[in-house]
């Protein structure tokens, strides 16, 4: 497996040879995002009000390495997190978790998981047009990777009974839903993923940008664990004029040395940005964003109290949450959440990026 530490000493090793032609780049991002209950009670206990909902997810990278004319190469580690539910399902799990009282009938059950964790390297070149109006950066990452998960669970439960009709079709390393079925040797996974970006200067003061990322990404893991499988409510015995019916539970799982090779992917997501700069002191930016059925809207101010520095905040769409940050060309920071107490947010990121001239 790709080891950043490796891949560090080589980078310093190159800068101290080609000192006037390197920087040294680094970039951190992590975000997680619930709906239906804050992040930590989503986690855990499952016990706070109730809201609407139907996803999460948390995306987590972090990237170290050099830039060497429009070329560019280091090492990254990612831990990607992404959950599709009904709102049936998270109201089914409330009850349950809290011993509160079930409604006779069948709730939706509805779950769609996929977990990865990988550390590769990743290449990128900046193509430059019409004089440098117009950049694009294509980037590809190879990467290697022993832990995911893949799972689909859909059907319908009744009630608070052991009742129901369901599919189940579950891919991974280790066993988190059954616990009987992790193979005895980690699963071992290569893949790579394809990321484009164009940054357009229309004007000196109005700038676009695009970001497709995960535009390709595909792992292919050998020795996975497995449980495919329904459950129905069949077979039926008639009593008297009614008929009584007991769940009838078929599974294929990977036990005893039947692990398979399988093929994970995961969505591509996709952002735009609009940046405009109104005078020496005031620019805005307008960020959008799209993962899987969820958009997200931001506007932001910046004010720009020197020719370098600036500290900007804005509020987003859909996670409600504000940002606060200080920025420059060689170094940033910033952090966005809906609510400074962590037990009652829905949504966290911390983001900082360094880039050292040599």
């Amino acid at each position: 497996m790709t080891k950043p530490n490796a891949l560090l000493l080589t980078i310093l090793f190159s800068s101290s040879i080609y000192a006037n032609d390197f920087e040294i780049i680094n970039t951190f991002d992590s975000e997680i995002y619930t709906e239906a209950q804050p992040v930590k009670s989503f986690i855990d206990e499952f016990d706070q009000p109730l809201k609407s909902g139907d996803s999460a997810f948390t995306f987590n990278v972090f990237e170290l390495g050099v830039k060497y004319k429009n070329f560019s190469f280091g090492a990254q580690s990612r831990y990607n997190y992404t959950l599709e539910f009904d709102p049936d399902t998270a109201l089914f799990t409330y009850l349950e978790k809290n011993d509160l009282e079930f409604e006779k009938r069948n709730y939706r059950y509805l779950l769609k998981g996929k977990q990865s964790t990988s550390h590769g390297i990743f290449f990128s070149y900046d193509f430059n047009l019409l004089d440098e109006a117009i950049t694009v950066s294509p980037k590809v990452t190879y990467y290697q990777s022993a832990h995911f998960q893949d799972a689909v669970v859909d059907g319908t439960v009744f009630s608070d009974e052991i009742k129901g009709a369901l599919q189940t079709q579950y891919f991974f390393s280790k066993d988190i839903l059954f616990k009987s079925f992790t193979p005895e040797q980690s699963p071992e996974g290569e893949g790579y993923s394809f990321d484009l970006y164009l940054h357009w200067k229309i004007t000196d003061d109005l700038r676009i940008s695009f970001k497709g990322l995960d535009l390709i990404n595909e792992t292919k893991y050998s020795g996975v664990g497995f449980v495919n499988g329904i459950t129905t409510d069949v077979p039926f015995t008639e009593k008297g004029d009614s008929i009584e019916t007991e769940p009838s539970i078929r599974l294929r799982t990977s036990a005893y040395g039947r692990e398979v090779d399988y093929s994970f992917e995961h969505e591509a997501r996709y952002y735009f940005d609009v940046q405009y700069r109104l005078n020496n002191r005031i620019s805005f930016d307008i960020y959008s964003r799209r993962f899987y059925k969820d958009t997200f809207i931001q506007g932001n101010v910046n004010y720009h109290f020197n020719e370098n520095w600036r500290v900007f905040t804005g509020y987003e769409t859909n996670s409600q949450a504000f940002e606060l940050g200080i920025a420059n060309e060689y170094l940033g920071f910033s952090v966005k959440t809906d609510d400074l107490d962590l037990d009652r947010a829905y949504y966290a990121n911390i983001n900082w990026f360094v880039r050292l001239v040599l």
